[in-house]
């Protein structure tokens, strides 16, 4: 009875992937107006206090407050994860979408024009700063880019993009001011975040060696776990069914949560 209440309670907090997500906002888009049941953060709350509760009252609170450590540490370390990849992905989609302003600007159209054409064929959070540049630069002439905290919802990558736009709009000033061709001096930002994006893939692929190990390291003790149970010492009956085994097991799963925040920690600083 533990083992599918914590499936549950994981499945249920277990974020969709950025990809999937998109998919499914393309399929709703499409699809007719044909009611969903779609998943939101109050409805896993709940799933996650029922679930909970399943677990109390078949095996105690002790092995309650340690399984939900055990959740969150699987949780975190999928979040940290994921993070990495989209923080990856950010840096990428900025340096092609300055890439993409050079190249209208080159092939002759007006900035404001190839900003425009360049917001509509970039993801959502970074087709608003792009659009909000463009404003910025058809009414005062020198365009401002949007800083972070006016986001409603900040994303992997907005830090980078802050800095991005803050080039974009100096390199824009110093054209209008001096007369340098823009699209020239936009190439060099692009050469400038391009150099960043790759080095973002580079740190992230050398992270992956570092965060399996963590992961072997954090399964060591489930491996033991079934080591001693295979022997017939069991073990799991200690942890689970004895008062100092629950007392062991909280204690464990605290230090295994504790582990793995810390590694994401140190793996989440590296990337920009």
């Amino acid at each position: 009875m533990l083992t599918p209440a914590l499936l549950a309670t994981g499945l249920t907090l277990w974020p969709a992937q950025p990809g999937v997500r998109r998919l499914a906002d393309l399929r709703d888009g499409a699809s007719s107006g044909r009611e969903k049941v779609r998943y939101t953060p109050r409805l896993g709350r709940i799933a996650a206090v029922v679930a909970a509760l399943v677990c109390v009252l078949v095996a105690g609170i002790a092995v309650t407050i340690g399984a939900g450590f055990l959740v969150a540490a699987v949780l975190l370390h999928r979040r940290s994860r994921m993070r990495a990849r989209e923080t990856v992905l950010a840096c990428d989609e900025l340096a092609a979408s300055v890439r993409g302003v050079v190249t209208e600007i080159r092939a002759g159209a007006h900035p404001v024009a190839a900003v425009e054409a360049v917001a509509r064929e970039t993801p959502a959070w970074l087709g608003r700063r792009w659009r909000t540049l463009a404003v910025s630069a058809r009414q005062r002439g020198s365009p401002t880019g949007l800083r972070r905290s006016d986001e409603k919802a900040p994303c992997p990558g907005a830090v980078q993009a802050d800095l991005v736009f803050a080039r974009v709009s100096a390199a824009w000033s110093l054209s209008t001011r001096h007369g340098i061709p823009l699209a020239e001096v936009l190439d060099a930002v692009y050469r400038d975040v391009e150099a960043t994006a790759r080095s973002a893939r580079g740190l992230d692929a050398r992270l992956a060696g570092a965060r399996a190990g963590a992961a072997v390291l954090a399964c060591l003790p489930m491996a033991g776990l079934a080591l001693g149970e295979a022997m017939g010492a069991g073990p799991v009956g200690v942890l689970l069914g004895m008062p100092t085994g629950s007392v062991l097991f909280v204690a464990g799963a605290l230090l295994q949560l504790a582990g793995v925040a810390w590694t994401s920690k140190l793996t989440g600083r590296v990337l920009p």
